[in-house]
């Protein structure tokens, strides 16, 4: 997966090379994180037998997975700047939306 972005980021500038490797980085890292659990559950799981034991093990980890799916959020804010842009845009629309109904006039 590193050796697929690094050649990627070849054909792209200085800037968006880094910018675009740190995200793939870290979001390859965040997953396998995530999911580490799961698969230590599955090859667990015949050995468990304690139900209690078993349920919040399970919960736990497919609770971890989840993690997965809200740092993604985390990561393109931190590493890249024209989701940081997108974000912004739509705040400031929902901002003077909500503006315009308080205030009883049109957004500004």
């Amino acid at each position: 997966l590193i050796v697929i972005a690094v050649k990627a980021t070849n054909r792209g500038t200085d800037k968006v090379k880094w910018q675009g490797l740190i995200t793939v980085i870290a979001t390859a890292v965040v997953y396998c994180l995530s999911v580490l659990p799961a698969g230590l559950f599955h090859v667990m799981e015949p050995f468990i037998q304690d139900p209690m034991l078993y349920v919040h093990f399970y919960r736990a980890t497919y609770n971890i997975a989840i993690i997965n799916v809200m740092a993604n959020f985390y990561i393109y804010s931190l590493t890249v700047h024209s989701f940081r842009e997108f974000l912004r845009q739509k705040a400031a629309l929902i901002r003077g939306v909500i503006c315009g109904i308080r205030g009883g006039g049109e957004a500004r």
